[in-house]
C-alpha cells in the first residue's frame, strides 16, 4: 500500500489530494458528526460507528492541520472543547449530501436515517444543505463562534 507521503508526491489530481484529506473510513463520519450538532469528543465516541479515542485524536488533529476543523474551550469548563467545522469544513457537506443521497438509491434496505434528517432530505438537497448551515451558524452565533478567525492554538 502507497503511503500518504508517496501518494503525496506522486498525484497534483484534485480527486487524490481531496482524498488525501478525507479518503479514510472515519474523516467523513466525523464531518457528518459535526454538521449534525456533535461538538464534544465524547459525543463522536458515542456514534453508532464506534470509532476509538485515538483515531478520532489523530483524524481531528489531521482536520485542524488542514483548516477544516476548529476548536474553543467549552463554556462551562477550560478541560472541554467544542469542536466546529470552518467555513472550508462546512463545504464538504457538498460531497456528505451525494454520497448520502447515492446509498438511499443503492442501499436502500441497509440505510437507516433518523426520521428529523429523512424529513428534510425529502425536501431536496438545496433546501437540506441550507436548513443544516443555518443550523450551524445559528449554534456558532450562541457562542460567539468566528468560523473565519484564524485559530492559533494549531
Amino acid at each position: 500500500m502507497v503511503s500518504r507521503n508517496e501518494h503525496l508526491n506522486r498525484s497534483h489530481c484534485p480527486l487524490a489530494l481531496g482524498l488525501d484529506i478525507v479518503g479514510d473510513h472515519w474523516t467523513l463520519l466525523i464531518v457528518r458528526d459535526l454538521l449534525f450538532g456533535k461538538h464534544e469528543f465524547k459525543e463522536f465516541l458515542e456514534s453508532d460507528e464506534g470509532i476509538s479515542s485515538n483515531i478520532l485524536s489523530d483524524r481531528l488533529n489531521k482536520l485542524q492541520a488542514q483548516a477544516v476543523v476548529q476548536w474553543i474551550y467549552h463554556p462551562q469548563s477550560k478541560k472541554r472543547k467544542l469542536y466546529y467545522l470552518t467555513e472550508k469544513g462546512k463545504e464538504l457537506i457538498h460531497v456528505v449530501v451525494p454520497l448520502v443521497r447515492w446509498s438511499l438509491k443503492h442501499r436502500t434496505t441497509e440505510v437507516v436515517i433518523p426520521a428529523d434528517r429523512s424529513a428534510a432530505l425529502r425536501q431536496g438537497p438545496d433546501q437540506f444543505v441550507q436548513s443544516t448551515l443555518q443550523a450551524l451558524t445559528q449554534w456558532e452565533s450562541e457562542l460567539g463562534i468566528d468560523v473565519n478567525a484564524a485559530n492559533t492554538r494549531l
